[in-house]
């Protein structure tokens, strides 16, 4: 018998993002209030018959959300024929599951796609998939007693208060997407949101707590120039790292000295009606979304 998405508790854990300098890529985080909250590299650490791990783990301000820089050499074959097509970007988000066996029989019967197959590591287990419209899928059950990356407590950093708070992904289909991830992984929609053919969806997973466990997941259509041009370039891609700050013009300061370059000033959203901003992080060029604090 499958399980459902209820059983299997998913929960959101971390983006990564692929970089062949990770070191000096992560300078602008750190300057931008940021913290490593783990780093793992050589060949000590998840060590497989094709590779081993380069992964720093950073996060700020939130409780759970982080983002993860993954350099070569690569585990597994099928990053690096990712890194020779792509190279630096946004590769795959990573949810955590209490039974990821489970879960991986789950979500093919479910219109997923096997990028990776389910593996038993030293301290995990997990596997690799794409959903239905082609964004990678980690999906990670911790099994060693002691091994976990580490979490930062509940508190916005810098002056500013700025909190990680998730990630959004640019779909082709919006409504579909909303309900296969409400559907098959449990999320519930928190916020929703339409100006004209602009359609943006709030989903959050069932640990969060909208002041303490702040994580989100953004489905939306292609909205600004940028996007637009991504996905007419990519397709369906994961489109923004989400933060918010409770001094927006104080952390939008602060990314332009830490190193972030400017793409959108602040403005008013359109859609959401909230100040929002757009930067350009270090690691090629991705995108970052800064917006006033709100909790749905």
């Amino acid at each position: 018998m499958i399980k459902s998405a209820q059983t299997l508790n998913y929960c959101l854990h971390h983006l990564c993002i692929y970089d062949d300098k990770p070191r000096e890529s992560m300078m602008p985080y750190l300057r931008w209030h940021h913290a490593i909250t783990n780093f793992f590299s050589g060949e000590v650490f998840h060590v497989t018959g094709e590779g081993h791990s380069d992964y720093t783990f950073m996060a700020v301000g939130g409780h759970a959300y982080q983002v993860q820089i993954e350099a070569p050499p690569f585990q597994f074959e099928y990053e690096r024929n990712w890194w020779a097509t792509h190279g630096k970007g946004y590769n795959h988000v990573c949810w955590l599951t209490s039974d990821a066996e489970s879960s991986m029989k789950q979500l093919l019967s479910e219109g997923a796609t096997e990028v990776m197959p389910f593996e038993h590591f030293p301290t995990y287990d997990g596997f690799v998939v794409h959903d239905p419209e082609g964004h990678w899928i980690e999906i990670m059950e911790y099994t060693h007693e002691r091994f976990q990356v580490n979490e930062l407590m509940h508190a916005p950093s810098g002056e500013c208060g700025l909190e990680m708070v998730g990630h959004a992904a640019i779909c082709r289909d919006v409504p579909a997407m909303v309900d296969w991830y409400t559907r098959v992984m449990g999320m519930t929609v928190a916020a929703e949101y339409k100006q004209d053919e602009l359609h943006s969806v709030v989903l959050i997973d069932e640990l969060y707590q909208p002041e303490t466990r702040r994580s989100m997941l953004i489905l939306q259509n292609p909205q600004t120039p940028d996007q637009r041009s991504r996905f007419e370039t990519h397709g369906p891609y994961i489109s923004d790292i989400l933060y918010q700050a409770y001094d927006l013009q104080r952390a939008w300061d602060d990314a332009i000295w830490a190193g972030f370059k400017p793409l959108y000033e602040l403005s008013i959203d359109p859609v959401t009606n909230l100040k929002t901003a757009y930067l350009l992080e270090p690691c090629g060029g991705n995108v970052v979304r800064l917006t006033e604090h709100y909790a749905p």
